[in-house]
């Protein structure tokens, strides 16, 4: 046989038309998913907590071109084989909708920095959430695009937007209400019984300091932590923070869970010394080298050798009894012209509309903030509404407070706020469980069954687009005046 000639089967038009029938029977399993179901989320190709790599996901992309010679026919047959995975979204993007599983979406932007410390990029692929193509580009790989300062305030290198509370107009067209579908001697030191988690109810939460903490921290948590520190990137334009830093020596992360935001926060920052700090002890070991990780109790006195220039708090309502203490701490352990930043969110959920009112997503939130006034630690709203006077109180002055919003599902018409609230979404639904147990058992006394049923009933609402509700999510951060400074109240 020639060159030039072909087997039978084996010209063009016969592998393009294969190829043609693997990509639409592919399509077929994905609409005929049930979104009453929602199995394991994926998790090859990410590594676990002991470094341990996962088998792959992520098979080679489909070749485009179609082989005229014996030698590109067998490299065309072995790529025509396989399957196209897709990679994580980012941006959004305006096509159809369609439903598919939470599981299966939440596998794939789940970028773990543990016991690893690098910057790997994503493979590329078309993805598909609700039936929506989106951005090939991972949200890992836009939390770490290069940043620049302008206006003393943190901006991002790529245009991005800001997810600031406002009205949204629902899209009245998308009528799918489904989720496709070395330690200091002042810190406590890592011994065995920090690592001898509380369990509880088939979820684990930290030793030390025991029942402070009303949230897992177990791998499942953790991933989730991950997921939601690129969703907040999202929200903030690309920012790690909003306080008009420059040049820091010192920083300090309070509640630093996973430790990736204290990662990048020190991979933008090299000359920048950074410690952050936690009551369990799940961060990785292999980080840059100007960061560190401590166990330690934010509520006790604080005593470090040197003060900071930086102070920052994310998503920490319900974590503390007594607030202002924490910003009064933090006042005295920070250079003069130092910042405090708080980031966090507000719950019960709101509405511009009215549509969350009488909902269980409302209801909710209202028993997750008593529950938690019940234990002696303000949660939600009841903690960060108050934030901008308890700085004030506590010394702070050039105290601002921006408001963003997570939108509860894919309701807003709004490209961007639309696969904002998709991700939300997933976020949500793979926390809500963890975010009820121990609140409500705890707190109201619940048994797990009807913690069960509950959460049950909070998650159909989440995947109800009628209900046009968002989290809000206030960014709060207040400077410490110079020696010289005169200070008005």
């Amino acid at each position: 046989m020639g060159l030039n000639e072909t087997e039978p089967g084996n010209d063009p038009a016969s592998i393009e038309a294969q190829h043609a029938s693997t990509v639409q029977g592919g399509n077929a399993n994905v609409e005929g998913i049930d979104d009453s179901v929602l199995p394991d989320a994926p998790t090859a190709g990410v590594e676990d907590v002991h470094g341990q790599a996962r088998d792959s996901f992520m098979p080679e992309p489909l070749e485009q071109t179609v082989a005229v010679d014996r030698n590109e026919q067998v490299e065309a047959e072995a790529t025509d084989s396989v399957a196209q995975v897709p990679a994580p979204p980012c941006l959004p993007d305006n096509t159809q909708d369609a439903a598919t599983t939470s599981d299966d979406l939440f596998g794939a932007p789940v970028a773990r920095h543990d016991h690893i410390h690098h910057n790997d990029e994503p493979p590329e692929g078309p993805l598909s959430v609700d039936g929506q193509s989106l951005d090939v580009r991972s949200i890992a790989s836009v939390a770490e695009a290069p940043q620049e300062e302008i206006d003393d305030v943190q901006q991002p290198h790529l245009p991005a937007q800001l997810a600031t509370e406002q009205d949204l107009e629902p899209d009245i067209t998308d009528t799918d209400s489904a989720l496709g579908s070395d330690t200091e001697s002042t810190t406590t030191s890592l011994s065995a019984s920090i690592y001898n988690y509380r369990q509880e109810h088939g979820r684990t939460y930290h030793a030390y300091k025991d029942g402070k903490y009303i949230f897992p921290n177990d791998e499942r948590e953790a991933d989730r932590l991950d997921l939601q520190h690129h969703i907040l990137r999202l929200t903030y334009g690309n920012r790690l923070y909003f306080s008009p830093i420059q040049d820091p020596t010192r920083c300090l992360d309070i509640g630093t869970g996973t430790g990736i935001w204290a990662m990048d926060f020190a991979d933008d920052h090299p000359e920048c010394q950074v410690t952050g700090v936690d009551l369990s002890p799940g961060q990785p070991t292999l980080v840059p080298p100007n960061l560190k990780f401590l166990v330690d109790d934010a509520e006790d006195l604080w005593i470090y050798d040197q003060p900071f220039d930086f102070i920052h708090a994310r998503l920490m309502a319900g974590c503390f009894a007594d607030w202002p203490n924490v910003m009064r701490q933090a006042y005295q352990n920070l250079e003069p012209g130092g910042w405090l930043e708080v980031q966090d969110y507000g719950l019960p959920v709101k509405s511009a509309d009215g549509t969350h009112l009488g909902t269980d997503l409302m209801r909710w939130g209202e028993l997750l903030c008593e529950a938690s006034m019940k234990l002696g630690r303000p949660l939600g709203s009841d903690a960060s509404e108050n934030y901008v006077q308890w700085m004030h109180d506590a010394g702070f002055v050039d105290v601002k407070q921006e408001m963003f919003m997570w939108p509860s599902c894919g309701w807003p018409k709004d490209p961007y706020m639309k696969e904002l609230g998709r991700w939300n979404q997933i976020n949500i639904l793979d926390g809500l469980e963890g975010f009820c147990l121990a609140l409500l058992t705890r707190g109201l006394g619940w048994k797990k069954e009807e913690v069960d049923i509950f959460v049950a009933k909070v998650s159909r609402d989440l995947r109800d687009r009628k209900i046009h509700a968002y989290f809000p999510m206030p960014v709060t951060f207040g400077r410490k005046p110079f020696d010289h400074e005169v200070v008005f109240h």
